[in-house]
């Protein structure tokens, strides 16, 4: 199983509010499945897993709607950025990045008592896989600040 990107989009057209919450939901949706279908947990592990997994994304889904909320944000302002606006715009970002890592490490924590290292970090390899497709996803429409 693959999670399919959102369909392409004409040059110019942005992802609208609709295709990115299609693109959670699809994710959301999947992802699981994903995860037990690679993961191959033993009974025991999946035991374990699982009851964290399910913390570590309602956990990931409030930091994400932070992420979305500053992305949405820095939409509507960034053809008049200020010096000021631009520093909260990066402290902002930090602080979600901080937060998913610090939630990563929390749950590797958690999890090193029940199942190998070697299979968290696979776990984590597939999440990290999944984030990016998505982060690359909305990225492609973020217009660069300008000088």
């Amino acid at each position: 199983q693959t999670v399919e990107p959102v369909p392409a989009r004409g040059a110019g057209d942005s992802m609208s509010e609709s295709d990115f919450e299609l693109m959670r939901s699809v994710i959301r949706t999947k992802k699981a499945s994903l995860i037990a279908d690679r993961m191959k947990f033993t009974d025991r592990e999946a035991s374990a897993f699982w009851p964290v997994y399910r913390q570590y994304e309602a956990d990931l889904a409030a930091i994400n709607d932070k992420k979305v909320s500053i992305m949405k944000d820095y939409m509507s302002r960034h053809e008049a950025l200020t010096e000021q606006q631009a520093k909260q715009l990066a402290e902002d970002v930090f602080d979600v990045d901080q937060k998913t890592l610090d939630l990563r490490e929390k749950c590797f924590g958690a999890l090193e008592k029940a199942i190998p290292a070697k299979t968290i970090v696979r776990w984590l390899q597939l999440e990290r896989r999944l984030q990016l497709l998505v982060d690359a996803q909305l990225a492609k429409d973020l217009p660069v600040i300008q000088k």
